[in-house]
């Protein structure tokens, strides 16, 4: 940390002095830091940082001072915390009464919120680079600026809770990186990542990344039963509790863990899969063989015409194929044959008419009796008989007399 900082949010609120001890070389060590002991000026001092370099209006002050609820004489009370927190201030000037308020001037570099950003931006790009060594200097200065949870010892009314829980996931995302960077460099420091891992991952039960880094930092040092005994208890709490299997992070750590090979130094453990061979290219399917053309008939000249059939010329009949008469059916005659434009078609042969039947001779009584055939075409069946209310074939024998009078 440089002589820049001044304030602290990254635990309970503080003052940084100009500048901590200096070494033999005359550079600057850690800063100095001071407790502000009243708990008034304290809270003011955080209300102010969260909106450093802003305006804050005197009502929301003296709800933060005074919950909601002030006295008679808040403003007044108010005007003393603002004094009492000049004198702390390495420059008085640095707070100034701005209608409708107060603001806090904080430069570049002095709030130790702004720092522990910085270190956080150079750290992912230098994770997503696979700079290992940049990952773990970054990440160390960050968390190097961690003195607790931030805005630790200050009452709710000061707010701040999204601010709160922006940081402490931006904590435990340096460590991830740390973690990941310390694996993948590998060497004498995996022994002593263990029980730090062992402390974040009791601390964290349900968070997959701290317990795939155990996994992999137990097996790497020759503990692989106790790793297999890691990954079974998340396994079972995850299954147990949210009803879902561990991700892929720590399914591939499994993987390498019963396979007995260590990930390759250099290698991230999350994005890449340790310890699991590629797979074997599959070979192409051979060409299928190219089957050979029909031949054809040899095509007629360019220019020659294909003679048209003569006009007038008659198509010559099909025959029609046999069927079996329907015993109950007239056959029909057969459709004209379908010819190209400008052929005359041939007629088919009429069918020829039924033979008609002879006349039945008259029966004395002075009804005749038809013995035509019926209405379905066959010859010699019973003729109906005719005569007022009745119906249905005549019965051999019986006389045709007139009904009584």
């Amino acid at each position: 940390m440089g002589c820049a900082l001044r304030f602290g949010l990254l635990g309970p609120p503080v003052l940084y002095d100009a500048c901590g001890t200096r070494d033999a070389h005359d550079t600057c060590g850690a800063p100095d830091v001071r407790a502000v002991g009243s708990p008034k000026v304290r809270a003011l001092l955080a209300a102010l940082l969260l909106e450093a370099g802003r305006v804050v209006p005197v009502g929301s002050l003296k709800d933060t001072l005074w919950g909601g609820a002030p006295p008679a004489s808040a403003q007044a009370s108010l005007h003393n915390h603002v004094t009492r927190l000049r004198r702390l201030l390495d420059d008085p000037e640095r707070l100034r009464a701005t209608p409708p308020g107060y603001l806090l001037r904080v430069d570049e570099g002095e709030l130790d919120v702004h720092v522990f950003e910085r270190h956080l931006a150079v750290a992912r790009g230098a994770h997503a680079a696979r700079d290992w060594e940049l990952v773990v200097r970054e990440c160390l200065s960050a968390l190097a600026l961690w003195r607790g949870a931030p805005l630790s010892g200050l009452p709710s009314e000061v707010g701040g809770y999204a601010f709160v829980q922006r940081l402490r996931e931006a904590r435990l995302l340096l460590e991830d990186w740390r973690y990941d960077a310390e694996l993948a460099v590998g060497g004498s420091r995996l022994g002593a990542l263990v029980p730090e891992l062992a402390a974040l991952a009791a601390e964290h039960p349900l968070r997959e990344s701290y317990h795939r880094q155990l996994m992999l930092a137990l097996h790497r040092t020759g503990r692989r039963a106790e790793a297999l005994a890691v990954h079974r208890d998340l396994r079972s709490r995850l299954v147990g509790e949210l009803g879902v299997e561990p991700g892929p992070g720590v399914r591939e750590a499994h993987v390498e863990v019963l396979r007995g090979t260590p990930g390759t130094p250099g290698t991230p453990t999350a994005p890449a899969r340790p310890g699991v061979p590629a797979r074997p290219a599959v070979p192409a399917a051979p060409a299928m063989p190219t089957v050979p053309a029909v031949p054809v008939g040899p095509a007629a000249p360019a220019g020659v015409a294909t003679p048209a059939a003569p006009a007038g010329a008659a198509m010559p009949a099909v025959p029609a194929t046999p069927v079996a008469p329907d015993a109950f059916a007239v056959p029909a005659a057969p459709a004209a044959l379908a010819t190209p434009a400008g052929v005359a078609a041939s007629v088919a042969p009429a069918v020829p008419a039924a033979s008609a039947v002879p006349a039945a001779p008259r029966v004395p009584g002075g009804s005749a009796a038809s013995s035509a055939p019926d209405a379905r075409g066959v010859s010699g069946a019973p003729a109906v008989r005719s005569g007022p209310g009745r119906s249905g074939p005549a019965v051999p024998g019986e006389a045709d007399t007139p009904p009584p009078h």
